[in-house]
């Protein structure tokens, strides 16, 4: 098997539990992938790095793993892959430079709201910006072993219409690495159907006292927490012109159960020490519902949850 060769060289940014996974995907598939990695560096050079799939009871090692720890080492990309954290987008431009001309494109897999914006705030004169979604459960469960409990799929989508044709090479490249890849309606309304399950599950995971999601469905009053949640970022979403229907707000919970004892995101990095995407998946959303006039004391109070928590 082998990604369609108009991908090129492709550099991911941020070579965590999405990055390691989408990349270490590509990188089996026969693209011509570079992982910047920062902390788990030495690790990986040691060690390499491994997928384990639990849907098709598969584990493999990642090869070839071309590891880099700085992004001056590897040069111009045809793609950049961005997988960091949404609170390293204040750094995006030192680190992507040295990956970037004027025909680089650039793919964000990150969480929430505003990251398509930051690149092409710093990049947008330059080749193609996307947007991906990824609807998916996956964990870096040691420095160098990156687990996918659910596959799920990635949207991916463009501000202002469809792709272009440059958007769906890499879209494909991901189709043909044996991942469910789609082509998003609307990037704006990807958006927000992912944040109706991030903002109650991540945020309540953390602000529930670091609770896995098996525990917040099992809590009444939890649960009702995250069903109200999600019925404001409806109403916000619908404010923008995007209707979400009630039973994708109630298919969230049925698509957590089977999950079990799982930990968001949010919740490994806290539970780490880490910083947490706060701004980028609460705050940003509260904004934008404010804005339009919405009404969100639900989501407001957990904000302020996050941040007196998350300091």
């Amino acid at each position: 098997m082998s990604v369609c060769s108009s991908a090129g060289k492709v550099a991911i940014v941020g070579t965590g539990a999405v990055g390691g996974f989408y990349g270490g995907m590509l990188a089996r598939a026969g693209a011509d992938m570079r992982f910047l990695f920062r902390s788990t560096y030495k690790d990986v050079v040691r060690e390499g790095l491994s997928l384990v799939l639990h849907a098709s009871n598969e584990s493999f090692p990642v090869e070839p793993l071309q590891a880099y720890r700085d992004s001056s080492d590897i040069g111009i990309c045809d793609w950049v892959i961005v997988a960091a954290k949404a609170t390293a987008n204040s750094k995006l431009g030192e680190i992507l430079s040295p990956l970037v001309d004027e025909n680089t494109s650039l793919l964000t897999l990150q969480n929430g709201m505003g990251n398509v914006e930051r690149l092409a705030e710093l990049f947008g004169d330059r080749g193609t910006i996307v947007g991906g979604l990824c609807f998916t459960c996956i964990n870096r469960t040691s420095p160098t072993v990156v687990e996918s409990i659910l596959p799920g799929y990635v949207q991916f989508g463009q501000v202002g219409g469809a792709l272009s044709g440059k958007a769906r090479d890499i879209m494909d490249a991901f189709g043909e690495a044996g991942v469910d890849a789609r082509e998003a309606a609307s990037l704006d309304e990807a958006l927000w159907r992912k944040l109706c399950w991030n903002i109650p599950f991540n945020g309540l995971s953390v602000a529930a006292g670091g609770i896995t999601t098996d525990r917040i469905l099992a809590d009444s009053e939890l649960a009702c927490r995250a069903r109200s949640l999600m019925g404001e970022l409806q109403q916000a979403a619908a404010a923008y012109g995007v209707d979400i229907e009630d039973r994708f707000l109630d298919r969230q919970f049925t698509l957590t159960e089977p999950m079990g004892p799982y930990k968001p995101s949010s919740l490994i990095d806290f539970l780490a020490g880490r910083e947490v995407e706060v701004d980028a998946i609460w705050g940003e959303p509260l904004r934008r519902g404010e804005v339009a006039g919405v009404y969100m004391p639900e989501l407001k109070n957990l904000h302020g949850e996050l941040l007196a928590i998350c300091k």
